[in-house]
């Protein structure tokens, strides 16, 4: 048995990336992690990587390469944030690819500040900002104007109301979920079994639907 190799010496050598085996042989990565992390490392240090993009070089779908992201992003190889202006709204999201994760210095772990508790009735917070509430009337994001929608068939009343800093967290989260390509259609289907399965004792805050986005969409 053996391995035949491309020649990369010589006059012309055809284009080639070089790779540490690390990561190549990291045995808590899938290869289908392996595999897109080693594809990614073959593009220039500037690229800007975006999920359809992606899947316009593979036979893999949406959700196979967002269960890969996710491992290199739990590993450490790869680093997602969001780049914001001068008044705080997101305007994208970046990714940064590590060929190991020693590479990845400490400050680049995101930090939580004034964690927010969600409870059945009530939102907890020690952030005195949170006082000011918003007029769902004026929302246009659809992915909010949906989830209100069903909110609305299952509760038969209004949501609660949120202040204008929870809706910023909440718009952030759902950017971020766009940013790994769910779609309306995939938000409302979710949605949509959020509420057949609620139990009469949960009042259906978006917050805590929120929290459980991770696991709903595999993100």
């Amino acid at each position: 048995m053996a391995t035949h190799r491309v020649k990369k010496t010589g006059k012309d050598p055809p284009p080639f990336t070089r790779i540490a085996n690390e990561s190549l042989q990291d045995e808590r990565l899938s290869f289908k992690a392996r595999g897109l992390l080693a594809y990614m490392l073959t593009k220039p240090d500037h690229f800007r990587f975006y999920l359809d993009e992606l899947m316009k070089h593979t036979t893999e779908k949406k959700d196979s390469i967002r269960s890969g992201m996710k491992e290199l992003e739990q590993l450490g190889y790869v680093h997602r944030y969001a780049v914001k202006n001068e008044r705080g709204k997101i305007m994208s999201w970046e990714l940064d690819i590590y060929e190991s994760p020693s590479l990845r210095p400490e400050s680049g772990f995101p930090v939580v500040e004034n964690p927010t508790l969600v409870t059945n009735d009530y939102i907890l917070t020690n952030d005195k900002r949170f006082n000011k509430y918003i007029d769902f009337e004026k929302i246009q994001n659809p992915f909010f104007q949906t989830y209100l929608k069903h909110f609305a068939l299952k509760k038969n009343k209004q949501h609660m109301r949120i202040t204008e800093e929870q809706y910023q967290r909440i718009s952030e989260r759902i950017e971020e979920l766009q940013s790994f390509g769910v779609t309306e259609d995939e938000w409302e289907a979710e949605v949509r079994d959020h509420f057949e399965k609620l139990p009469k004792s949960n009042n259906g805050n978006i917050i805590a639907f929120l929290h459980s986005a991770p696991r709903r969409f595999d993100v």
